[in-house]
């Protein structure tokens, strides 16, 4: 029985609503009017979070000083280290924050790679360059061999056992992605950890989150790794920070710290207040569309039945852009399409597809693009991914990834555009399954 993803969208009236919240969200003050398809670059934020850093970035008051705008910094820090919690799903742990997610990366990764007895790291081929080149320096440094799992190039995936096959009682560290940077695959990182636990108990794991919780509810304590992270931009936030949800005995690790500060505090230099704030109003975002669907007033109940609701319409969307509406074929229809990685079951994809057109170069294609007013991106020899499409065998790719803002109108203008991209004659579909 065939599933119909696309009874997952949100229903029309909720789509403007939800649109009406976002700034540049088909537009922008360089181009004028566009369709944005480049969230897993950097998503639209929702105005809130763009006026709530906007506010607190005005207020010069450190914390720690004994006056009321010293007490407001302090309050909106505590409270977005509790909307990160209610984010994660978290009961216990603490958060960590960084300049960026590749910055938290760092910090766990050396954390734990210096203080852990083992020989070898485990990673995967899939990893971001962020992951892998952290792995790769510190297991340098610190004497341990890096192990990689390499993806089957048929399938543009990592398959499990690859992955726990490396594993031993002599594995210190495994850091895996949450979902695929190339082709939006969602890997189950829960049966992941559970089974390399198996292997070794005690084994330190991070799991790359920032491209799977724009799109997905993350529960920390039903995966249970040591560490999960996230980058805000991606999530509707502001760049310039990082965050992490850490388990206590990783948070306890020896790190760098200031030296009079608690054992497991992470926070080097000034609490950057304003971040905090900006991420508040990301679940303040979150349990507003929570709330158009439930009638709970609890936090996370809200962000539960918004995350629900948010993967929903994005698989709704890749179907959409996969099978094609009543007016354009879809991807699996257009013979000039070679997409990687999307297999028939849907609910395990983001709506992160890499795809490539016959005879024209994906940067030349995301040109044209341009011209269509569309905005897509082309991952290719760039340090972000020169490693990971080398694993797959790919030298460059175009990549399509949607957020919940977008509708399946705007799916259906890109199917157009894509439609007339194509060589004379091209009718049949093909990609390459998983």
């Amino acid at each position: 029985m065939t599933t119909d993803y696309k009874r997952g969208l949100f229903r029309s009236e909720l789509m403007d609503e939800i649109r009406r919240q976002f700034l540049y969200v088909d537009q922008d003050p360089y181009s004028g009017r566009r369709i944005f398809f480049d969230a897993a670059s950097g998503s639209c934020r929702p105005k809130k979070v763009i006026g709530a850093m906007g506010f607190e970035t005005c207020l010069p008051d450190q914390q720690g000083r004994a006056n009321p705008g010293s007490d407001h910094a302090n309050e909106i820090t505590a409270k977005g280290i509790e909307d990160l919690m209610v984010f994660f799903g978290a009961t216990s742990g603490q958060t960590i924050p960084g300049w960026s997610s590749s910055h938290v990366i760092y910090r766990i990764t050396n954390a734990v790679l210096a203080s852990v007895p083992g020989t070898n790291v485990v990673t995967t081929g899939l990893d971001h360059a962020s992951v892998r080149s952290a792995v790769t320096q510190f297991a340098e440094q610190y004497g341990k061999q890096e192990r990689i799992a390499e993806p089957n190039r048929e399938t543009a995936s990592v398959e499990k056992d690859s992955i726990l096959s490396l594993i031993d009682q002599d594995t210190c560290f495994l850091a895996v992605i949450h979902t695929s940077n190339v082709t939006g695959e969602v890997f189950d990182v829960k049966t992941i950890v559970n089974e390399a636990r198996q292997i070794k108990p005690d084994l330190y794991i991070m799991v790359d989150g920032v491209q799977y919780s724009p799109s997905c509810l993350v529960d920390v304590e039903d995966i249970g790794a040591d560490a999960y992270v996230i980058a805000p931009y991606k999530n509707l936030g502001v760049k310039g920070c990082g965050y992490a949800h850490a388990s206590d005995r990783l948070a306890n690790l020896p790190h760098w710290k200031y030296t009079y500060k608690p054992a497991t505090s992470w926070d080097i230099g000034g609490v950057e207040h304003q971040s905090y704030a900006a991420w508040s109003a990301v679940v303040d975002y979150l349990c507003w569309l929570g709330g158009k669907l439930t009638n709970s007033t609890d936090r996370r109940e809200l962000i539960i039945t918004a995350m629900t609701a948010v993967n929903a319409h994005m698989v709704g969307l890749l179907a959409t852009l996969l099978e094609g509406t009543d007016r354009v074929p879809g991807f699996r229809e257009m013979s000039h399409v070679t997409h990687y990685g999307i297999g028939e079951d849907l609910s395990h994809q983001s709506c992160l597809v890499g795809f490539n057109l016959e005879a024209i170069d994906s940067t030349e294609a995301c040109e044209m693009y341009k011209e269509k007013m569309l905005r897509l991106h082309a991952p290719g020899h760039d340090p972000f991914f020169a490693a990971m499409l080398k694993q797959i065998g790919l030298q460059s790719f175009i990549r399509l990834s949607a957020g919940h803002y977008n509708s399946p109108e705007e799916i259906e203008l890109f199917l157009q555009a894509t439609e007339e991209l194509a060589p004379i004659g091209s009718h049949s579909g093909r990609h390459t399954p998983r």
